[in-house]
């Protein structure tokens, strides 16, 4: 008889649905018309379809739909808020923009008031949004740096834009994105 509520035990175990404590609450929108949503410790969805959803570390996961071959990195800050950004098909990659679901959840940490430095990464940034806009560097101003396992996300204001630009920066300062974070038609 025990041996079958082992069994019984283990088998449910096996088919239950990946709960990861760390994954925050968060809702998103990415370029390329993408929704995310998270439910606190999961499932992800994009466009309202379920992932498949990984965890790396505390600090890391990844969420896959093999259908669009999207895949998004969630990464949470030293301060206790996320990051997100995602990789899809023909290199199409970029910055997501997180909605108040993620805003209002607690920090690990209290602010400071001063934000994250990079400032190699912010350097680079700031050349390539320039190089992209044809707006001069010296005229362009870092809004926020935040370091994650893909890279430094940098979002920078640009005069006369309705929303910031975004770079993702690897360690050694490429950059290999460059996204307005707005309404491409208001470009």
């Amino acid at each position: 008889m025990k041996w079958i509520l082992v069994s019984t035990a283990a088998a449910a175990s096996l088919f239950a649905c990946n709960a990861y404590a760390g994954l925050p609450q968060l809702n998103g929108t990415c370029p390329g018309k993408l929704s995310v949503h998270a439910d606190e410790g999961g499932p992800v969805y994009i466009n309202g379809k379920e992932t498949k959803l990984k965890r790396f570390n505390d600090n890391y996961y990844e969420a896959k739909d093999a259908t669009s071959g999207v895949t998004l990195s969630i990464s949470i800050n030293p301060d206790g808020s996320p990051s997100l950004s995602y990789t899809g098909k023909n290199r199409a990659n970029g910055v997501c923009q997180l909605g108040a679901a993620a805003a209002a959840q607690p920090a690990a940490a209290p602010k400071t008031g001063a934000r994250e430095s990079h400032p190699a990464a912010e350097k680079a940034c700031l050349a390539a949004v320039a190089k992209t806009t044809n707006v001069q560097a010296n005229t362009l101003s870092v809004i926020s740096a935040e370091w994650s396992q893909a890279g430094t996300g940098v979002k920078v204001k640009v005069p006369g834009a309705d929303a910031p630009w975004a770079c993702m920066v690897d360690d050694k300062g490429k950059v290999w994105n460059v996204s307005y974070t707005g309404s491409e038609g208001k470009l």
